[in-house]
This record gives C-alpha cells, sequence and structure tokens, in this order.
C-alpha cells in the first residue's frame, strides 16, 4: 500500500512526521496517509517524493523498490547455497521450493530494474529444477532485462544457464550450439565484455567442445582463455582452464601438453598455498602413470597416501576416485581377488555429467571385467565387459575408450 511505503522511506531516512510534513502537509494529514486513510494529490505525491528524495514512480509502484531489495536479499541467501547440477536432490528441491514460494507473490509486480532480472532469473532456476516447463518464459524476461540495461556478467549466467538444461541431459552439442548463439549475442549487442566474463565464457566454451571430443577446438579456447589473462594479468578460473587441458591432455594421450599442463597446475596450487592442488595433481598423475605409462610400483605410494589402512579389518578405505585408482593398481600387482573387492565398492557420482569425468569413473566396469577375466569368471567378465562397452558408446574417443573397446573384443568376441 502507498502509506506504508512512504512510512519505511521515512523511517529508512530517519525522517519524523514533522521532518516530513515540512510546510506543504500537516502532520496530522501525513499520518493519515501513511494509514492508508486519506488519499494524497498528486501534488503532494510530488512534495512527499521530493522530501524522501525517490522518484514518485517509486511511490506509484505496486511494490516499491525498496521492498523488492528486501525480497532479492532474502532470495540471495537461499540461493547462496544453491547446486544447479544437483537438481535432483532433497535439499536443491527444499530450496527451490521456498524460493518459488517468496518470489512467486511478486513476479507479477516486477519492473525492469536489476533487482526484478535478478528475481526473474532465480526464480527461473527453481522452476527449472522443479521441472516446471515455464522457466524458459521467466528466464527470457530476466535475460531482456539485462540486456537492456548492459548487464554483461549477469546476462552471461543466463547463457550458461540455458546450456545446461541441454548439458544435464546429455546432449552436449545442442548445450554447445546454444552456449555460441548466446555468447555471439552477448558480443554483438552488449558494449563491453568485461575480463572476468570473457575468461568465463572461453572456459565453458572450451568445457562443451571436449564434451563432444573436439579437441582442436577445445584446445584453441583453452589457449584463447589463457592468452587472454595473461594479457589482462588476471587469475580469474585459471585452475579450471588448466585442470580441463591437463586431463583433456591425458584422455588423447598428448604427453607433452599433459606435463606441460599438470605443471601450471602445480604451480598454481603452489601460488594460491592450497594444498587441494597437490592431491588433485596427483590423481590425474596417476591416472597418466598407470593408462599411460603402466607404472603402477610408482603409482601405488601415491595412492596409499590419500587411504587409510585399517589394521583390525585389514582393509583400505578413502574416497572414491582413489579407491578406484586403488583397485586399477591391485590390477596391474596381479593382485585380482584384492582389486576386485576394491572396484565393486566404486560408484559413479549422481551429479558426473561431463563425458571426461565419466570416462574417467567408467574405468571401474572395465578393470572389474579384467579380473573376472583373470580369475577364470568368464560369464562375469563378458556381463561387466558389455557394461563397460555400453557406457563408453556414446562417449568421444579417449586412451580410456579404448581400452574399453579392447577388452570388450578380448572377453566377448574372440
Amino acid at each position: 500500500m502507498l502509506g506504508e511505503r512512504i512510512r519505511t522511506l521515512r523511517k529508512q531516512k530517519k525522517m519524523t512526521l514533522e521532518a516530513l510534513a515540512g510546510d506543504r502537509l500537516t502532520k496530522g494529514m501525513l499520518s493519515q496517509i501513511e494509514n492508508n486513510k486519506a488519499r494524497p494529490s498528486m501534488e503532494s505525491l510530488e512534495y512527499i517524493a521530493e522530501r524522501l528524495g525517490v522518484d514518485i514512480s517509486e511511490l506509484l509502484e505496486k511494490v516499491s523498490i525498496v521492498e523488492l531489495r528486501k525480497v532479492l536479499e532474502e532470495a540471495e541467501k537461499i540461493h547462496e547455497e544453491f547446486r544447479i547440477y544437483f537438481k535432483h536432490s532433497e535439499e536443491t528441491i527444499e530450496q527451490c521450493s521456498k524460493l518459488t514460494a517468496l518470489i512467486e507473490p511478486y513476479i507479477s509486480n516486477l519492473n525492469e530494474s536489476y533487482e526484478s532480472a535478478r528475481l526473474l532469473e532465480i526464480y527461473s532456476r527453481s522452476l527449472f529444477c522443479l521441472n516446471k516447463k515455464e522457466w524458459t518464459l521467466y528466464c527470457d524476461k530476466a535475460a531482456l532485462i539485462y540486456d537492456l540495461l548492459n548487464l554483461t556478467a549477469n546476462r552471461a549466467n543466463i547463457a550458461f544457464f540455458r546450456g545446461i538444461n541441454f548439458y544435464l541431459e546429455h546432449r552436449y552439442q545442442d548445450a554447445l550450439q546454444c552456449y555460441l548463439e548466446e555468447r555471439h549475442h552477448i558480443e554483438t549487442t552488449h558494449i563491453k565484455i568485461d575480463p572476468m566474463t570473457k575468461v568465463t565464457m572461453d572456459y565453458h566454451i572450451a568445457a562443451l567442445y571436449s564434451a563432444i571430443g573436439d579437441i582442436k577446438a577445445t584446445s584453441e579456447a583453452v589457449e584463447s582463455a589463457l592468452e587472454y589473462s595473461r594479457k589482462e594479468k588476471l587469475y580469474y578460473k585459471i585452475d579450471d582452464i588448466y585442470k580441463l587441458a591437463t586431463v583433456v591432455a591425458l584422455l588423447v594421450g598428448e604427453e607433452e601438453k599433459f606435463h606441460y599442463y599438470l605443471k601450471k597446475l602445480k604451480q598454481y596450487g603452489e601460488f594460491v598455498e592450497d594444498k587441494i592442488f597437490e592431491e588433485l595433481c596427483d590423481v590425474i598423475y596417476v591416472e597418466y602413470l598407470l593408462h599411460v605409462k603402466g607404472e603402477y610400483h610408482q603409482a601405488m605410494p601415491i595412492i596409499d597416501q590419500y587411504l587409510t589402512f585399517d589394521e583390525n579389518t585389514q582393509k583400505v578405505t578413502g574416497d572414491n576416485w582413489n579407491m578406484l585408482q586403488k583397485g586399477k593398481a591391485m590390477y596391474f600387482a596381479k593382485a585380482y581377488s584384492e582389486a576386485l573387492l576394491i572396484l565393486k565398492t566404486i560408484y559413479v557420482p549422481k551429479h558426473t555429467n561431463h563425458p571426461v569425468d565419466q570416462a574417467i569413473y567408467f574405468t571401474k566396469d572395465i578393470f572389474i571385467a579384467l579380473c573376472y577375466k583373470e580369475l577364470n569368471n568368464i560369464d562375469k567378465a563378458r556381463d561387466y565387459a558389455k557394461i563397460a562397452y555400453d557406457c563408453y558408446f556414446p562417449l568421444p574417443d579417449s586412451i580410456f575408450k579404448t581400452l574399453c573397446n579392447e577388452t570388450y573384443k578380448n572377453i566377448c568376441l574372440s
């Protein structure tokens, strides 16, 4: 209501009724206006707006900008922990339900402000995760406002969000095409793209090219992002770019590039003094030792430093990825029964959507098949070789896919 908006603004400005009334209104009349018992004339409204230091349109809006900002602030707090890749999790569904309930009452009263666009964007993302088809309508509205306001970074987030729709369905070519079209739109309609947004777009394009197996285009996008980052002295997303470049080089067997990017990733980790990068580099290097060099002896001590050995149960425990590597190393060490016990505990996380990550996790079924073969359980070996073959079939070529095809051929077709 108009009265509440005037009262809220007055209190925010720390003005008394008397101060706002000035010499043109009485304190009693202003009190009646604030309590919605009297309706001010347009002339009085203009005077009140002037005293409050706001545009008259803000007083006349059904929802004031102040109220929208409060709603947005609350929405951002909920949205802060939002993870679109986990759209099916109970936590995400609960967050989305809260967000839609919070924003929905204001949807019909939104204008062309940043606050409105951001609320529309959050509302759209929430509807998307709740599998509501109308998410596209609100996404389009948010994109239009960001375009009008020339808010490039926000508009780029919309571009990424639109591509996610296809990416989460594993329609990588469609995701890439969508993102390329969105990027072209931004580059041709926005005045200037800030450095962080440009690097982010280069990274996402590189990731999508790698998802369809276009290594040449991936390398070009990576180099473009790195060259621009060097020029701008920008370190934003540099870790993600080096990680992607390192893993892609591993998958296609480009050893020189692999060592170059792995070295850069290590240097970045040392620069930011984050031990996570030490483990990340070790994990990637172990894959190289096992699958490219065949040096399980060298890989084993690197793996073991991230695992725990229980003296009572005589079992090793650790995170999913390191346990996968332990199982593969045990196979190469010809400890087939032990390897099998470990590999059977490995699972592919639900949020694993990128073919690069899938290709690494799917090796579990290849090595289970190989273990069963060595243990002379040919029926089980065939079952797992077929599972692996079906998993790798839609994925781009890689050293892992080659191993899968060779395993399938040797076990199922011989």
